[in-house]
């Protein structure tokens, strides 16, 4: 399993928020997925807009949603959609 934790930047609408992800790889029958959990201030709303974009300070982007996390809290589960933004593609 390949993992990322360290300091991301979640583009959601028109904003621009920096994060701290922890993110992993997962392979199951030889499909490649990709989630884990970002934090940020806790007045982000995750859930305002649909799909949003994570940069890793590496230049890679990957779209994701978020898929729960409690309002207030800044902590939220996320999904990847399509390729990771880490590890080897």
């Amino acid at each position: 399993m390949t993992t990322y934790q360290g300091p991301a930047v979640a583009f959601i609408g028109c904003d621009e928020i920096p994060v701290t992800a922890d993110l992993a790889i997962h392979v199951d029958r030889g499909l490649r997925s990709w989630a884990g959990s970002l934090e940020a201030n806790p007045s982000v709303d995750w859930f305002d807009d649909g799909p949003a974009t994570l940069r890793l300070p590496n230049g890679r982007e990957g779209e994701f949603i978020a898929t729960s996390g409690a309002a207030g809290s800044g902590n939220v589960a996320i999904q990847g959609s399509g390729p990771a933004p880490f590890g080897d593609n």
